[in-house]
């Protein structure tokens, strides 16, 4: 299984189990034709973990808009608020992950329950144990 990163800016508990990034640094390099493609994607997959809004980091008067969890597509995961900021502030993605939307049409999978309890599965074990 496949994540994107963490981002520094946005303080969770078990940052450290993961690959992390900037996301200032990561801000305004997305291509524009591919925001809106891959903000939809993003945004659209499974659920893994839903823990409610947090605030976003690179504007704090927007107060607590940022979605935070998990989600997937059965391949990848991501933190949740990859999309909003995607959307928001044309967050680079690294090339593999958007070769990867581009041959699923930009439409995330449809997951069997079966399919999902795999993934969760696996997220777990290879990221919480």
């Amino acid at each position: 299984m496949k994540m994107l990163p963490v981002f520094e800016e946005v303080q969770a508990e078990s940052q450290d189990l993961f690959q992390r990034a900037s996301l200032r640094q990561l801000a305004g390099r997305l291509t524009p034709a591919l925001r809106e493609p891959l903000a939809m994607y993003l945004s659209g997959a499974y659920s893994l973990l839903a823990a409610g809004n947090i605030q976003d980091p690179m504007n704090a008067e927007k107060g607590a808009v940022v979605p935070f969890g998990y989600c997937t597509d059965g391949e990848w995961v991501w933190p949740a608020y990859w999309g909003y900021f995607v959307q928001e502030y044309g967050v680079q993605i690294p090339d593999e992950f958007i070769d990867h939307v581009r041959g699923c049409n930009f439409t995330p999978a449809t997951l069997s329950d079966e399919e999902l309890d795999r993934v969760e599965e696996e997220f777990e074990e290879q990221f919480f144990d």
